[in-house]
Order: structure tokens, then C-alpha cells, then sequence
């Protein structure tokens, strides 16, 4: 029995096909169903169901798979021990935030690693969707910023410490606001300008449903970076993160549209995320202690 196959075992549950395994453990369908089967002869007994389209755990594999879990994790503790006692303060630390929040929260953390720990380097990245989250999961980030719902802990064993609120704004250009010579807006005044809304986030946001706008002219971009650089055209309005776009309105380059009834409430918070599987080296325990 390797540990190699606990860990396919652990990714068949998590994925639900061998395919899904391959793919994150770099290996071929045909060696992942090998391995997997090499694992039921080495138990003695039947790990899998192979009646149906897909292949599925028995009662018993069940079972087994609770004590794989933690085996695989106990291995991967041990993995990030050594690495912190062999190499002291992590070499590098790796931070990636969603692309719908303003990772200028975290600054004064990263200035504090910089004096406390001037060897290590710091790889900051922004992500769209919950990519963030996978490469925490995967080891391939130490921390993540993104809006949390709790349906996001069945992608990994996550620890998370709220930021703040994540709050969304209805903005537009002032000019294009006057462009409807009006004082005073209703839901339905927007119809006459194009909406500008970003597509495929995975933050557990459907913006139709919050808006309940009938079909106008649109206009969907992948990131809300994209977003607010349309918005600031005065391409159309939209609705965007209030990080996001706080500066603008201050300056008055963009201006809050406010029109009671017309949005949904939506309760979403930032935080900051990281593995519960590995343990934290000194620059990435400062930082997270700075929320936590």
C-alpha cells in the first residue's frame, strides 16, 4: 500500500472520476486505474463499486477512504514541518487574491514581513474564480483573499479569518448619469444605458437574479478590473465591488447610483484563506495573525 494511492483514493472522492484525478495528479487515466486497483488487492477486499458509469466508493471503501483522509494529511504535515525546520523562514510565500477584491488590505502585513523577514521573496497574484482557492489546496499558495461562502470548504480543509464586509456598489460616470436628465432614478430608467457586468466570478453571486433586469443592451467582461476600466469610460453602468471603485467615487469619476428596492442585499465577506493541512511558516503567521 503507497501513499501515493491513498492520496488517488482521497482525489476519486473529491472529484468523482478518474479523469478528475489524472488531472491533478499529473498521471494518465490508465496509471491512476492501475494504482487504484493494485490498492483493492492490497486491502483484500472491494474498495469500489463498478456497476455504474462512474466509479464509486462501497460501503466498506467508505470506510477506508475516513482513515486514508487522515493519513494523507498527517503526511502532508510532516512534508511542511520538514521544510520549516530545514529552511527556517520561508524562502518564498505565495499570496494570490480574487480578482474582486483590493488586495491593498493586506499591505501593512506585507510591509511588516518585509522588515521581520528580508530573505523572503513575496509572490503576490491575482485570480479570477476559485482558482485562489485551488492552488491553496493544491500547495501551490500559502494565503487567498476572496469573498467566502461557507459551500466553498467542500473544495479543500480551509482556515479562514474575515477581512471585512464585501459590499457591492450600482455605479456609472456622472456625465452618462446627467445624459438621462433626471433628479431622481427608477429601476427601469437603467434600461436606456447599457449594463456592464462581469461574467463566470464563482463567488456565489448570480447577478441576473439580484437585478430582475429585463434584457437590455450588455456588456460582460471576465474580471471586475475590466469592469471598472469600462465604467470609467463611461461605457455603461454596473454593479462592482465598492473596493474596487471607492477611490474613483471620492475623486468623483464615478458616481453611486442609489435606488431604493432596485438590488437584492447581498452578505458576503472577504477573507483570507489558507490549507489547514500544512503548517504556517513565521512570514505567513505574521500576516495572519494580522486578521485572525
Amino acid at each position: 500500500m503507497k501513499l501515493s494511492q491513498l492520496e488517488m483514493l482521497v482525489h476519486l472522492a473529491e472529484t468523482g472520476s478518474v479523469q478528475g484525478v489524472a488531472e491533478r495528479m499529473h498521471r494518465t487515466q490508465a496509471a491512476v486505474s492501475m494504482a487504484l486497483r493494485n490498492l483493492e488487492e492490497d486491502v483484500g477486499f472491494t474498495l469500489f463499486d463498478r456497476s455504474g458509469y462512474r466509479l464509486t466508493l462501497s460501503s466498506r471503501g467508505k470506510q477506508f477512504l475516513r482513515q486514508a483522509r487522515e493519513v494523507v494529511k498527517q503526511q502532508q504535515r510532516l512534508q511542511s514541518l520538514a521544510q520549516q525546520l530545514e529552511t527556517g523562514a520561508e524562502p518564498q510565500l505565495r499570496i494570490t487574491y480574487d480578482h474582486t477584491c483590493a488586495p491593498g488590505v493586506l499591505f501593512p502585513a506585507i510591509q511588516q514581513v518585509q522588515r521581520a523577514f528580508p530573505a523572503t521573496e513575496l509572490l503576490l497574484s491575482g485570480d479570477s474564480q476559485l482558482r485562489g482557492l485551488r492552488k491553496v489546496r493544491e500547495g501551490e499558495a500559502e494565503l487567498a483573499l476572496c469573498p467566502w461562502l461557507p459551500i466553498f470548504r467542500q473544495y479543500g480543509d480551509f482556515e479562514t479569518a474575515g477581512v471585512r464586509a464585501f459590499e457591492l456598489l450600482v455605479v456609472c460616470t456622472p456625465n452618462l448619469l446627467a445624459s438621462l436628465g433626471k433628479d431622481v432614478l427608477q429601476r427601469h430608467d437603467l434600461l436606456e444605458l447599457p449594463m456592464l457586468i462581469p461574467q463566470d466570478q464563482d463567488v456565489g453571486i448570480d447577478l441576473d437574479k439580484i437585478i430582475r433586469m429585463p434584457g437590455q443592451q450588455r456588456i460582460r467582461v471576465n474580471d471586475s478590473i475590466t469592469q471598472r476600466e469600462l465604467l470609467l469610460a463611461g461605457m455603461g453602468w454596473g454593479i462592482i465591488p465598492g473596493d474596487l471603485v471607492g477611490d474613483a467615487i471620492k475623486r468623483k469619476a464615478l458616481q453611486r447610483i442609489d435606488i431604493p428596492g432596485f438590488m437584492t442585499q447581498v452578505n458576503l465577506e472577504v477573507h483570507l484563506v489558507r490549507s489547514a493541512e500544512h503548517i504556517a511558516g513565521p512570514a505567513e503567521e505574521l500576516i495572519w495573525r494580522q486578521f485572525s
